[in-house]
């Protein structure tokens, strides 16, 4: 017995050896555990990339009904990918190698697209059904107000967008890195469109008489004229808005403003510097500043002094906003008998008339068009969900801006998209440079003009500090008999600028404490303008455009940062392709 019970102490396993094959068994019952979650966890998001694709193709649609059903479905999945990646084996995976990262990245890719689904979609519904054509002021303030809904789930999608950034993609196998980009540019793209579209909401109520009756000012903006706010001032509209119901009062076109010979309202000495002394002179220039603060007074003065009221707010809008509002309401039908649609608006406002009519013809035409436009507007009754659905694209492109004389509503507007263009830059961040054009051709040539914008930085000096570049290529595409044309689109040579041809100030304003280092046009050192207006450090110089010549305008400046490159521009007819270079030196 004593030897048989030897012979057993013998076979004993050491408790280190015993405990190192216990921990061996615990780490593979783990890894299987894992393992087995992780593959339930394909399985939710192989299900969630079907009804993503169902998603995008809802949204495209505008259809709520829609977008509310998969959304549903999509919530049940995410749901169940959140609580497999929850659990405490599952972070501790994350701790290990190779995999470790992958895990890492599924887990907030699942979190993120689950809140996108709770805290940001079905809020958005729950307003779309909220907000019908019959909501009432309050209704509005609740919903748009800051901390309401709309707000809190721009936020929540903000959050999102944010932890997506964050996930590095060292070390992610290939099926893991490409859905977890598809679905970082996914959020990043809804990101950019609701926190603007929540931001300038906050606002709305005030301007559509929540609190009390508002006089409305509407400047329409010609975008075949370039100005930095968009195009020249053609025409005014005077509404009437009371708790949310909008009613058109009165409208004039440019022709009814005649020129000064001083300005109709006080001018900063760096603006005049910049584009001499029309600013304040030619109530089609109203739109030069940057800072629509600025814009607004000088308009309202325009217009008190030929007998409209005083406006309670000044809104800026072009007729690509026009044309979005009409793919909402249908076309309308002008006195002559013939329809304005979406589709054909950009022609038969913007060309059209300058080709075929007189001045007097032109004015009836435009006078005729805005009233037909406007009526339908407000008596149409779009829901706000439709508003919105119409306007995201025009604000993010800058063609609405917005001032109120009441403070509260104005420090609202002052920092959101509708701020106007000197707002958009700043909204953009400290690398943010703005390009503004400004035409003096004195007719109607933009719709020829095409254009390119480039970026460029690097270190170039002995002192370290970077240097950033901002090129603009511009190119007439105006046929080579363009001057036969009217003089009302060409401007006959009556401001400097031969018939046919197409002269364009261009401004650079670089962000705040960068340096003047000089203006080049096709690699020649040019003559500039350099002002420190409205807080940038702006350059200006000045092209002229032969049919189908181009010229690139290269600006280049000094900053002590290096912050990446971001460029908002005048919104034209066609929008400049915007790109990144390599900075040569020398």
């Amino acid at each position: 017995m004593a030897g048989t019970a030897a012979e057993r102490r013998g076979r004993r396993l050491p408790w280190h050896v015993l405990g190192l094959v216990l921990a061996v068994c615990v780490l593979a019952a783990a890894a299987a555990w894992v393992g087995v979650r992780a593959l339930m966890v394909k399985n939710e998001v192989d299900a969630i990339q079907s009804l993503t694709s169902q998603m995008t193709d809802a949204v495209a649609a505008r259809n709520l009904g829609r977008i509310g059903a998969v959304n549903a479905a999509l919530g049940a999945h995410t749901h169940k990918a959140v609580a497999l990646t929850g659990d405490p084996l599952w972070a501790a995976a994350e701790r290990l190698p190779v995999i470790g990262p992958n895990l890492a990245a599924v887990r907030t890719a699942a979190v993120a697209l689950d809140t996108v689904s709770t805290r940001v979609v079905s809020p958005v519904l729950r307003i779309a059904s909220t907000l019908t054509d019959s909501a009432d002021a309050t209704q509005l303030r609740r919903t748009l107000s800051p901390g309401g809904p709309l707000q809190d789930a721009a936020s929540a999608l903000h959050g999102a967008a944010r932890s997506l950034a964050a996930i590095r993609s060292t070390g992610l196998i290939p099926p893991v890195a490409s859905g977890v980009d598809r679905l970082t540019a996914g959020v990043r793209h809804a990101d950019d469109i609701l926190r603007p579209l929540a931001a300038s909401a906050s606002a709305l109520p005030g301007l559509l008489g929540a609190d009390g009756p508002q006089t409305l000012l509407v400047m329409i903006q010609n975008p075949a004229e370039l100005r930095t706010g968009g195009g020249i001032t053609g025409a005014f509209v005077q509404l009437h808005a009371d708790a949310g119901r909008i009613t058109l009062q009165m409208m004039r076109d440019s022709t009814a403003f005649t020129h000064r010979t001083t300005p109709i309202a006080p001018v900063p000495a760096p603006l005049s510097a910049l584009y001499g002394d029309v600013v304040g002179r030619f109530v089609q220039d109203a739109s030069i500043p940057a800072d629509f603060a600025l814009t607004s007074r000088l308009a309202a003065a325009w217009w008190t002094a030929h007998g409209g009221a005083t406006p309670d707010a000044v809104i800026s809008i072009d007729p690509m906003v026009l044309q979005a509002l009409l793919a909402a309401t249908g076309p309308v039908t002008l006195p002559d008998g013939t329809e304005l649609s979406a589709g054909n608006l950009v022609q038969r406002v913007l060309v059209d008339p300058y080709l075929t009519m007189t001045s007097g013809q032109q004015s009836v035409f435009f006078a005729h068009a805005t009233t037909a436009v406007f009526e339908r507007l407000f008596e149409r009754g779009l829901s706000p969900v439709q508003w919105a659905q119409a306007l995201v694209q025009p604000i993010q492109d800058g063609r609405v801006s917005a001032w109120s004389a009441d403070p509260r509503v104005q420090t609202e507007l002052a920092t959101s998209p509708l701020g106007g263009p000197l707002v958009r830059q700043r909204l953009a961040g400290g690398g943010a440079y703005a390009v503004y054009f400004n035409d003096n051709t004195g007719g109607k040539m933009a719709g020829y003009l095409s254009t390119a914008i480039s970026t460029a930085q690097g270190v170039c000096r002995a002192d370290g500090k970077r240097s950033v570049a901002v090129s603009v290529s511009l190119t007439s595409t105006a046929p080579a008999d363009a001057g036969t044309m009217p003089i009302s689109m060409t401007g006959g040579g009556l401001w400097g600028v031969g018939a046919g041809d197409i002269g364009m100030n261009v401004t650079v304003a670089a962000p705040a404490g960068a340096y003047y280092d000089g203006v080049t046009i096709d690699g020649v050192l040019a003559a500039s303008v350099n002002v420190d207006a409205e807080g940038h450090p702006s350059s200006i110089t000045h092209v002229n455009l032969q049919p189908g010549e181009t010229n690139v305008l290269t600006f280049r400046f000094v900053v002590d940062h290096g912050q990446a490159v971001r460029i908002v521009h005048t919104p034209m007819l066609t929008a400049p392709a915007v790109s990144t270079t390599t900075l040569a030196c020398g």
